[in-house]
């Protein structure tokens, strides 16, 4: 895991995170996100309740419409055999339920991605308000959260909704499988190996999909990479931290995998859903990808950002000191030029006399040797 840490992070685009400078906006996410729970549980209450208003189309149309759907579907079908001698009824039990089934897979077909489009609109508001109170932003007031809800989705909306569409369309084909693995069970006692495959590649790409998005989501609102970056980041996070990541995905999926228990139980995370589970479980990827990316981009970054300064001081210390040695050696050169011109001119200037010269009044010597006396 080492040397797969080694291969992948010099591959990690590098960029300052958004956080403002402040002691709680890094360090210590399993701690602040207890104090974020603590101290803000009416907002945390109503973010729950604004984000779930956009799940609420493929609520009403999967828990509302489809049971409704199913009744008036079957409401005229027999599902008894013959009732007497002289008068007979055909048994419609297995054609009820493959046209149950049926009706299932329609509705899954037609509401599952575009329903969870749509609620990626309200988890990139949910997000924003999220990352600002993992921070340690104050947000004092109902008014105040919708704020910066609404510049959540004014700004994220477009990286969190083909996030969502793509779970979507991927947990369509899980769901599809499975209602057919459970008519061929019902009709015929079994399902093909073609059926069980498909299902289970289905789930398994799922999952794998959420231990990309517990990544790829605090990273698209905590920083500003461009599209390329985000999905490049998140993958090698996702391989290199692949044992936690598995981890918080299994936790978080298991929650919804609990309503398989019973209706009871069903209808008990449905409340848990409406009141605090879905702000948690954004909560919970929040924090868990904040506590990622600090791990390893911001302290890359502040690593890269320190050996850059330190090479831009040696660089600088450097020309500092070329221009004074530069003078200096220029200096002295001219000095050496300036004595060695000197003691040539003054040689043409001054010449001591010898032999007759010496009694003439006044002789004097130019440049060129000749002797004038007082003549020009």
């Amino acid at each position: 895991m080492a040397k797969l840490t080694q291969l992948l992070a010099p591959h990690i685009t590098l960029q300052e995170d958004l956080a403002p400078k402040s002691e709680t906006a890094h360090g210590g996410r399993l701690r602040r996100m207890n104090s974020v729970i603590k101290e803000n549980t009416g907002r945390v209450f109503s973010l729950n309740i604004l984000t779930i208003l956009f799940l609420m189309p493929l609520i009403a149309i999967l828990i509302i419409w489809l049971p409704l759907a199913e009744d008036k579907l079957v409401a005229d079908m027999n599902f008894s055999a013959g009732l007497g001698i002289g008068y007979g009824a055909v048994d419609q039990t297995l054609e009820g339920i493959e046209a149950i089934y049926n009706l299932r897979q329609l509705y899954i077909l037609c509401s599952l991605a575009p329903g969870l489009a749509i609620f990626g609109v309200g988890v990139a508001g949910a997000m924003q308000v999220i990352r600002n109170l993992m921070w340690g932003v104050e947000i004092k007031s109902f008014k105040d959260m919708l704020k910066h809800f609404g510049r959540g989705i004014a700004r994220h909306w477009y990286k969190s909704v083909p996030l969502f569409l793509i779970g979507g369309l991927i947990g369509t084909s899980g769901a599809y499988a499975l209602i057919e693995v459970l008519k061929r069970i019902a009709l015929f006692g079994s399902a093909g190996a073609g059926y069980w495959v498909w299902m289970i590649l289905s789930f398994v790409v799922l999952f794998l999909f959420v231990t990309f998005l517990i990544y790829c989501l605090p990273m698209s609102v905590c920083y500003r990479f461009k599209a390329k970056d985000l999905i490049k980041n998140s993958l090698i996070l996702d391989i290199i931290l692949i044992l936690p990541g598995v981890v918080v995905s299994a936790f978080l999926c298991g929650i919804p995998l609990i309503m398989l228990a019973g209706n009871i139980v069903r209808y008990i995370v449905y409340g848990f859903y409406l009141l605090f589970g879905t702000s948690l479980w954004l909560l919970i990827i929040t924090a868990y990808g904040q506590y990622a990316c600090e791990g390893f981009i911001n302290r890359l970054h502040e690593f890269n950002t320190e050996q850059e300064n330190k090479k831009a001081e040696q660089e600088r210390k450097t020309q500092q000191k070329q221009p004074s040695g530069g003078k200096q050696k220029g200096n002295s050169q001219v000095s050496n030029y300036k004595k060695k011109n000197k003691s040539k001119k003054g040689g043409g200037i001054y010449n001591p006399l010898h032999g007759e010269d010496k009694d003439a009044p006044f002789v004097s010597v130019d440049k060129y040797g000749n002797k004038d006396g007082n003549k020009r």
